[in-house]
C-alpha cells in the first residue's frame, strides 16, 4: 500500500512539475523568454539585448508588464521590450 502510495505521490509530481515550473523560474530568465519570444520573434540571437532590457527583474516584473501590455499596448506581446524597459527603468 505504501509503495503505491509513494508512485501515485512520485508521477503525480512528475506530470504536473511542469505545471509548475513558473512558480520557480528565475524573473530574469522569465523576462527574457518573454522579450525573445514576443519583441524578437524567438530568435536567441537577441539574447544580448533581452538581457540588458530585463537587468533587475525580479517577481513582479512579470505582472507589471502583463498590465502594461494589456493596458497601454492592446495586449500586443510585440511591445515586450518596451513594458520591460518601463517596469525596469532600464
Amino acid at each position: 500500500m505504501m509503495k503505491k502510495l509513494l508512485g501515485i505521490v512520485v508521477l503525480g509530481l512528475l506530470l504536473g512539475g511542469s505545471a509548475y515550473a513558473g512558480w520557480f523560474s528565475d524573473p530574469l530568465e522569465k523576462c527574457m523568454d518573454r522579450l525573445i519570444k514576443g519583441s524578437y520573434s524567438g530568435d536567441e540571437q537577441y539574447s544580448a539585448p533581452a538581457a540588458k532590457f530585463c537587468k533587475g527583474a525580479d517577481k513582479s516584473t512579470d505582472k507589471c508588464m502583463d498590465r502594461l501590455i494589456k493596458g497601454s499596448y492592446r495586449g500586443d506581446e510585440q511591445y515586450s521590450a518596451a513594458a520591460a524597459k518601463m517596469c525596469l527603468g532600464n
